[in-house]
């Protein structure tokens, strides 16, 4: 089949968590004989911010990803002619949710006229909330949803939507393995600060456990921190902050790690449960030692305790990070464990199949 794919970015990671999974279903797609082209716009959020910190990124994309094709299109009167030539010789189209409202919608409506089976992915909970926004997209055009818990796809259930599909995230196990380097770092956080949607839990849950366990070497990755921030973490908690981590670099970052942290967004915790972040899949695929805040494992995708720790208050997290970054044992067999459970069952070839398996 020829898939036709439209998202913020295949290029750039800048902000842009879903990148991960993007290219690792293109992969796998690939590895299956299809032929698949990613479209973005040319000034995208993401990439905008990317070039602006890094101003090769373009050539950098194409040296780690060379088997990855994409096309960039510029927003201006000719665009739905564009489109509709790029449609017509695609099968399938599928349509992230970040993308501009009208484009959205434009291509929802080309591919009904032209026969093209579209899907709708939705990875966050913007439009699930929205329901001004929602109206904006013309989502009744497309012929499947693919929402990314199963808390998304209820929310389109209960409002009158069809054909709306369950289809997690996943690892790119061509990318994420563990990597044969020597520890750096006894904790690591690797998040974006985003818009205040976790600030009280990285306080509480990263930056109190660091105030309390002055002796370990905490470093955080990530973009989007306050000034205010930054100024506390490098001189009041002497915490290594290192800014953007490129997406192929996150295995190695976690391998030189004795602990990983993950800090969900309360939206995923309180408004769509069952929702876990690509940071699990990615920390897990690369054999981290886990401890994670708690979030609602509706669909039994991971065995907390075996595959990853819980820390249910900053106390604990201080129990649990002292723990590990004493015992290497622990520490082996949390990561064996939650790497082997990716490997079975959270890998971008079993999100290629259920994919395919929907368009049969």
């Amino acid at each position: 089949m020829r898939f036709a794919l439209f998202y913020q970015s295949v290029i750039s990671d800048w902000n842009h968590g879903n990148a991960h999974f993007l290219r690792g279903l293109m992969r796998s797609l690939q590895a299956r004989g299809h032929s698949v082209i990613c479209y973005e716009q040319v000034d995208n959020w993401s990439l905008r911010h990317l070039l602006a910190e890094v101003p090769n990124a373009v050539a950098e994309f194409e040296a780690h990803f060379p088997d990855l094709r994409y096309e960039r299109y510029r927003p201006g009167p000719g665009l739905e002619a564009r489109l509709g030539e790029r449609l017509a010789e695609a099968d399938i189209a599928i349509v992230h949710e970040w993308n501009e409202p009208e484009v959205i919608r434009m291509i929802g409506s080309l591919c009904s006229t032209l026969g093209v089976r579209s899907l709708f992915h939705d990875t966050h909970y913007r439009v699930a909330v929205d329901g001004a926004y929602r109206d904006r997209l013309g989502l009744e055009c497309f012929d499947d949803i693919l929402a990314y818990s199963p808390s998304v796809a209820q929310r389109y259930a209960d409002l009158g939507f069809h054909n709306v599909h369950v289809v997690h995230e996943a690892a790119d196990i061509t990318i994420f393995a563990p990597r044969d380097v020597a520890k750096r770092d006894d904790v690591v956080f690797v998040g974006n600060y985003g818009d205040g949607d976790r600030d009280r839990e990285i306080e509480e849950y990263v930056l109190g456990p660091r105030q309390a366990l002055p002796s370990l070497c905490y470093a955080i990755y990530g973009v989007r921190y306050p000034a205010a921030v930054l100024a506390r973490l490098r001189n009041g908690l002497d915490v290594d902050f290192r800014g953007r981590l490129a997406n192929v670099e996150v295995p190695g970052v976690y391998s030189a790690a004795k602990v990983v942290l993950h800090v969900p967004r309360r939206q995923y915790v309180e408004l769509l449960p069952g929702t876990p972040t690509i940071r699990v899949f990615e920390a897990l695929a690369s054999g981290a030692c886990l401890v994670s805040l708690p979030w609602p494992d509706t669909d039994g995708l991971f065995s907390a305790g075996r595959d990853y720790v819980v820390a249910r208050s900053a106390e604990e997290m201080c129990e649990l990070v002292s723990w590990l970054c004493a015992d290497a044992a622990a520490r082996e067999e949390l990561g064996r464990h939650g790497r082997q459970t990716i490997l079975a069952r959270h890998t971008c070839d079993h999100r290629a199949e259920q994919l395919l398996s929907i368009l049969r």
